[in-house]
């Protein structure tokens, strides 16, 4: 592998205003993290066949005025999918069915709600901890949900990452989850037997979701520097907000909350200099490089990722065309390889919503599962 020396400047300099583009997006990321945590509030609401059997009224009801609605006893609430989705989840309702009612008519809203309150009044779980933003409903968790301070995880990532060298690459926040990927700014050239040299910026990125829309996690992250393809290996961290049993009493958890958030913050920090590690870096190159050794069908393998679902048909199409063009803007050059195909599908990727682009980083980044590294 050579380094950057000796680079053509054109690449880093496409970066470096990448970057600088992405900046402004990058402040209001971190500005509405910061917001919203600060006026999301948690509540735990009894339900169930118990709360009946005790013939005590129920904590929490629904109706569909307008909206489907979640009424408690500090006020009225609007339910994003994601509640919508989890509630389903947790009383047994078939998901899709509750989220076309919910987004439909005035009747079928109306049934949405009847159906969430029958529901809710027979359903053998006993509690849940209900997590607003404002006056809309985000979340529908586990009573056993480990609560953390997203703020503080993700101040902790991007300080480590510069620590390591690396800067802000891209981050984004939707109303359930938020990602950040960060950059070392010298880039590697990786030689390739058959789709040439590949100029990689490597990285980490950090995704979590304070709302149940996906666990802590640690990828590593990589910019294709010819194209500004991104894609994302395996997770390094899995871990599951998942805890002891809360209490009624959410402010006798605060301690818990502080200790958990302190945990994952040692955690972040040290996968994040393991991301950023000489040998980590080295083994990625060795992976393209083997991805670039792979011959593929392009045809059979769109074929298999549409028919998994991992691609929609409209996608896998797309990504046919980008192959088919072979332009190396794209970052597809070269032989028939399992990289070429990984290439043109973070190159459709930057074609797409945020959240779905990074979704495709991760499809794109798992077919890189079949080479083998040996140590």
């Amino acid at each position: 592998m050579t380094t950057q020396k000796g680079l053509n400047e054109v690449v880093i300099n496409k970066v470096q205003r990448m970057i600088e583009n992405k900046a402004v997006g990058v402040q209001a990321t971190m500005e509405r993290l910061v917001n919203e945590g600060k006026i999301a509030q948690d509540y735990i609401a009894p339900i169930g066949v118990e709360l009946r059997r005790n013939d005590h009224s129920p904590i929490i009801t629904f109706s569909g005025n307008g909206h489907v609605l979640m009424n408690m006893q500090s006020g009225q609430y609007t339910l994003h999918d994601n509640a919508i989705g989890q509630l389903a989840d947790k009383m047994g309702i078939p998901s899709r069915y509750l989220r076309q009612l919910a987004s439909g008519d005035e009747w079928q809203r109306q049934l949405a709600a009847t159906v969430l309150n029958e529901h809710s009044g027979w359903t053998q779980r006993t509690r849940v901890l209900i997590r607003t933003v404002g006056q809309q409903v985000r979340g529908v968790l586990s009573d056993s949900y480990r609560r953390l301070n997203s703020v503080e995880i993700l101040t902790a990532f991007v300080q480590e990452a510069s620590q390591q060298g690396a800067v802000i690459a891209d981050a984004y926040m939707s109303d359930t989850k938020v990602w950040a990927e960060t950059i070392l700014p010298q880039p590697i050239v990786v030689p390739t037997v058959k789709n040439g040299e590949v100029v990689i910026f490597a990285g980490a990125r950090f995704s979590t979701s304070d709302y149940g829309d996906g666990a802590v996690d640690m990828r590593a992250f990589l910019l294709n520097g010819a194209c500004l393809n991104g894609m994302v290996r395996e997770s390094v961290m899995k871990q599951v907000h998942l805890g002891s049993r809360l209490p009624d009493n959410l402010q006798l958890s605060n301690r818990t909350y502080e200790l958990d958030t302190r945990t994952t913050v040692s955690a972040v920090r040290d996968l994040t200099r393991g991301l950023f590690s000489k040998d980590n870096i080295m083994q990625k190159a060795i992976e393209i490089q083997g991805a670039a050794e792979i011959d593929v069908d392009f045809d059979q393998e769109l074929k298999r990722l549409v028919k998994a679902g991992s691609l929609l048909k409209s996608e896998g199409e797309s990504v046919e065309k980008i192959l088919m063009r072979n332009d190396p803007d794209d970052g597809v050059q070269g032989g028939a390889t399992l990289w070429k195909l990984t290439q043109a599908i973070t190159a459709h990727a930057r074609e797409l919503e945020p959240r779905r682009s990074r979704e495709l980083h991760e499809i794109s980044g798992a077919l890189l599962n079949r080479v083998k590294v040996t140590a």
